[in-house]
């Protein structure tokens, strides 16, 4: 009897002390890769984002599905969300384009903190199917916070048995003296170096560049950090409970009438100024120019980005209010889906009119990267409006931030793959060319700014200087089919001077970025967009150094201006 009990008590420590042998091998182990993937960080990462960032992501998501096939199956979303990470890190080997690769940075960043709240154990949110907007919240803020700290635990956990024994062994004695005789040694060899040349010659020290070296371990340093604290809060603390799903607390509750005087009175907001819209709409630019004093070129230069943030704003304005009525109280639910239904329409004229403004701003002033992503976005608003009317306006609320996540990052890998910056090149040539044929058919607007030319002091029809010094190498190929074709301008009026010169200066800036003599880059920054624009300027080399220039004797190739390209913006 007495052995039985022996045997019994001694199982829990028995099965305690193997699940604490599993959890300080599976800390060291992440430990390990997270110092790997660190060092890797720091030889791939450390000049920028390119090709190295695929390699360095694709080891990331072998460790990560790795982790997770050990510890059981792994769901099609937790797939998902990782495919979406090598995607994004992936568009930074595609684009050249400054402004977009942030974008798809802010999407690579909040795929890893999903992938990591699908993936903890102890997540609040393991799937983002079913969940609130502020689910979703916080299972990413769950993840970013654990992130940055788990860290630590892994350390304490791979490492707490053996520093008992460190201390209490013989290696802790060896050690001890050593840092006592340290001290003692280099005083002494500090005078007998400055005592005899061939002696200090001994112990010269390797000239190193301290400030390189520290950003080197500062670098390794941070991605071991982050990736140690990723891997460890998503695959280890399996025996952590999971935290349990509170009930929502509510600091504030709107009832019926509440909802009615907020949404009320945004409705009679909106009501008024579409009606607004309507009257411009219908009345064209004679009433612009009668009410406001403006053109229709500077009606629509005014107002598509404050309309932008108004249907932005109208969106956490919606969600909110529904989140602080009560789910018992029915006739507040009604009535925020009796306002919200009119909030819905209106608002879809505000982004009709903010499309219409954008339309008009194109036509007289072209497209910029900034409008063709303002528009984009605007178009992903749109979709999610109506998202909110068939889930949260139906009674489905838990399947409206999963739509809407989702349409994001699908519509931004969209924009990746659409090459946007090329298309902004193409459209602001095609309409300088289509101007032209305009002007040729003898029909001209003096309207400044619309697209047509007149002569005297006109600018060159297509802008090439925002189209090589704004844009990236994305736009190169266009930019070099645009400088091959003939000037678009008429020849003998004023713009033509000022085509040349412009177009001068854009062969001299593609040259001298992508020609032969250019600075060659490390691969670890290759991407494709910078690859083909470096093949377009190198194959076309002989038709670009035919573009004439201008100088005081008239036009002359771009070659013979003494065998070299000119700096940016020079004129001979």
């Amino acid at each position: 009897m007495a052995l039985t009990t022996q045997l019994d008590s001694a199982l829990p420590a028995t099965d305690a002390s193997a699940l604490t042998d599993e959890r300080r091998a599976r800390a060291r182990r992440i430990l390990i890769d997270a110092l790997f993937l660190g060092t890797l960080a720091d030889s791939l990462l450390r000049q920028g984002f390119g090709l190295g960032l695929v390699i360095w992501m694709s080891a990331f998501t072998l460790i990560a599905v790795h982790f997770a096939r050990r510890r059981g199956a792994v769901r099609r979303e937790q797939i998902g969300w990782l495919i979406a990470v090598l995607f994004f890190a992936a568009c930074f080997a595609l684009r050249n384009s400054t402004g977009l690769l942030f974008y798809d940075f802010v999407a690579l960043t909040g795929a890893l903190l999903l992938s990591g709240a699908t993936l903890t154990p102890s997540s609040p949110m393991r799937t983002i199917l079913g969940q609130r907007l502020r689910d979703v919240a916080l299972g990413l803020a769950f993840t970013f916070k654990r992130s940055l700290g788990q860290i630590v635990s892994a350390v304490h956990d791979s490492q707490f048995g053996t520093m008992r024994t460190w201390r209490m062994g013989r290696a802790s004695r060896i050690a001890r003296g050593a840092v006592l005789a340290l001290p003692i040694l280099a005083i002494f060899a500090a005078l007998f170096a400055s005592a005899d040349p061939l002696f200090g010659a001994l112990f010269a020290l390797p000239n190193i560049d301290l400030g390189t070296l520290l950003t080197h371990f500062i670098l390794t340093g941070f991605f071991t950090w982050l990736t140690a604290g990723w891997f460890y809060s998503a695959f280890g603390d399996e025996a952590n409970p999971k935290v349990p799903r509170s009930a929502h607390a509510r600091v504030l509750t709107l009832g019926t009438t509440d909802m009615t005087t907020i949404l009320g009175s945004v409705v009679l907001l909106f009501a008024l100024f579409v009606g607004v819209q309507i009257r411009w709409l219908f009345g064209g630019e004679q009433l612009v120019r009668a009410t406001t004093g403006l053109s229709y070129a500077q009606y629509a230069r005014h107002g598509f980005f404050e309309l932008v943030c108004v249907s932005l704003l109208l969106l956490p304005v919606l969600v909110g209010t529904r989140s602080l009525v009560a789910d018992e109280d029915a006739k507040a639910i009604r009535r925020h889906r009796a306002l919200a239904i009119p909030l819905l329409v209106l608002v879809s004229g505000v982004m009709a009119s903010a499309l219409g403004r954008m339309g008009l701003y194109v036509h007289y002033y072209g497209l910029s990267t900034d409008r063709l992503y303002a528009s984009v976005f605007m178009v992903w608003l749109a979709i999610v409006f109506m998202w909110f009317g068939l889930t949260v306006l139906r009674g489905r609320i838990r399947d409206f931030a999963a739509g809407m996540a989702i349409t994001g990052f699908v519509g931004l890998a969209g924009l990746n793959l659409s090459n946007p910056e090329a298309f902004v090149a193409r459209v602001n040539i095609a309409r300088a060319v289509d101007a032209r044929r305009l002007n040729d058919s003898g029909v001209t607007r003096t309207t400044p700014g619309d697209g047509r030319f007149t002569d005297s002091n006109s600018p060159s029809p297509i802008d090439y200087s925002y189209l090589t010094a704004q844009l990236g190498a994305d736009a190169v190929p266009e930019v070099v089919g645009a400088l091959r074709a003939v000037a678009t301008a008429p020849h003998d009026s004023r713009s033509h001077e000022n085509e040349v010169r412009a177009r001068c200066d854009a062969t001299g800036a593609l040259l001298k970025a992508w020609g032969p003599h250019a600075e060659a880059k490390s691969w670890r920054l290759w991407d494709y967009g910078a690859d083909r624009a470096r093949r377009a300027v190198r194959e076309n080399e002989p038709a670009l150094r035919a573009v004439t220039c201008w100088d005081s004797g008239g036009e002359h190739p771009f070659g013979t201006r003494d065998g070299r390209p000119p700096q940016f913006g020079e004129q001979k």
